[in-house]
């Protein structure tokens, strides 16, 4: 059996190029296991689910507030932890800084197939990075590690990074989908069977996704991206795949020359601090797990430099965009059939909530009035195909964010005015049911 090294389609024979992914010269041989047969000793025991005893889970804090949030509180022993990220971004920083967790009751080995052992010791110290209880491996096999770990029995255990460990009992070179498969496998089962917790450093591929497609992200327990936003220095953890927390936060780290940095208090990071309010520039809520995030969207509308209008979008689902394009049609009755219009999010964020929807159409509307909407109102709601303005979630906590910031005004669905629980002082609160009321803004 051949097997793709780049996505993991297999074929009974070999072929030059994978129909699955398109990668030239990419096919290797794959031993099959053959089994004869099983015996009956072999075969697990079935258990009564109600008579299954669960112990609590051991979570201990990463002491990086932001780690412990995205995480859903903290680490958990026995769990497998994936962060992918690009070259370059800081993946091994963050997993180097993890390891300040190393005391005497906590040992943290750090293994890397990548740097030598002088390289991480001159790194450890521009980060800070010392203790007895610390123990660093360079090497990629995974024989010498599995029996470094049984030797030390560490309570964390970092692999910098997956792509670079090598078993012997795979006949591909490191990085390949065979390899992947049975290190990052054998490392999991290695980290519940002693009880340790595991982090894997994995690379992505061009599409922005971990190396060796979804493979890896079936075998861990977690999986962690860590993005750059236009900002050179900001840096964004996001989950994609949690079994002992939620997948909707994100934790926001600032990159400096003494490591990452975490940004607890992430309001106004995304909005222009310039006072002056101009048309196509509308202030809109994002939330983001446990918090409200401030976003400004900016619109342009514009005569199509082909016979037909195009649309452009950065930060928010193209898809959407282009709905939200058809709905302002329709419903609040201007043609933008025959213009280009341009959608971005500042400062590279992107936004996954569909509370945005009222701030996109309304900035849409500013920039093809060519009228500018006061820098201090907010927008933020989610628009049906009929042009009615959805109730949104976590409300109370968007507005108390907007309070705090000093805002005046804000917009929000009417069906969502009833739920929050304070007046604000200073802030008035404008609600509305349907796109056509945004005119008297206009």
């Amino acid at each position: 059996m051949y097997q793709c090294n780049n996505c993991g389609q297999t074929s009974p024979q070999e072929v030059g190029k994978c129909f699955n992914c398109d990668e030239w010269n990419s096919f290797e041989i794959v031993k099959e296991n053959t089994r004869n047969g099983i015996s009956k000793n072999s075969l697990p025991e079935v258990e009564q689910l109600n008579k299954i005893q669960v112990d609590k889970c051991e979570r201990f804090s990463a002491q990086i507030s932001e780690i412990d949030r995205v995480l859903g509180g903290g680490m958990i022993l026995g769990s497998s932890i994936l962060i992918g990220g690009e070259p370059g971004i800081g993946k091994s920083t963050l997993a180097l800084q993890l390891s300040h967790l190393a005391k005497e009751d906590f040992k943290v080995l750090y293994i890397s197939g990548e740097e030598s052992l002088k390289q991480i010791k001159m790194r450890a110290d521009r980060l800070k990075v010392n203790s007895d209880e610390l123990f660093v491996l360079s090497d990629n096999s995974l024989d010498s590690i599995e029996n470094q770990v049984r030797s030390i029995r560490p309570k964390l255990l970092i692999v910098d990074s997956i792509h670079t460990i090598e078993s012997k009992n795979v006949e591909s070179f490191p990085g390949s989908v065979s390899q992947l498969k049975i290190c990052a496998q054998d490392l999991s089962s290695l980290s519940k069977e002693l009880n340790f917790t595991l982090i894997l450093v994995a690379h992505i591929t061009k599409e922005g996704t971990i190396a060796g497609p979804k493979l890896l992200e079936h075998l861990v327990d977690t999986v962690l991206y860590f993005e750059k936003v236009d900002s050179d220095d900001l840096r964004i953890l996001r989950t994609s795949k949690n079994r002992f927390g939620a997948t909707d936060e994100i934790g926001i780290f600032k990159m400096k020359d003494t490591g990452l940095d975490e940004v607890r208090d992430p309001a106004g990071l995304f909005i222009t601090k310039d006072q002056k309010s101009y048309s196509g520039s509308i202030i809109s809520s994002s939330h983001e797990g446990t918090r409200p995030i401030l976003l400004e969207i900016q619109s342009l509308v514009s005569k199509p430099t082909q016979s037909f209008g195009k649309r452009y979008v950065n930060g928010i689902d193209f898809n959407r965009a282009v709905m939200l394009v058809a709905i302002l049609e329709k419903h609040y009755n201007i043609r933008l059939s025959d213009k280009d219009i341009f959608i971005s999010l500042t400062n590279g964020i992107k936004a996954k909530d569909t509370s945005v929807d009222l701030g996109v159409i309304a900035s849409i509307i500013s920039s093809f009035e060519n009228i500018a909407i006061p820098s201090t109102t907010a927008f933020m709601g989610e628009v049906g195909l009929s042009g009615e303005i959805k109730k949104i979630a976590n409300i109370d906590k968007r507005v108390s964010e907007i309070s705090r910031l000093g805002f005046d005004s804000c917009v929000i669905p009417s069906d969502s005015e009833k739920n929050i629980s304070k007046k604000f002082k200073g802030l008035k609160i404008i609600s509305i049911r349907n796109i056509k009321e945004l005119k008297s803004f206009f």
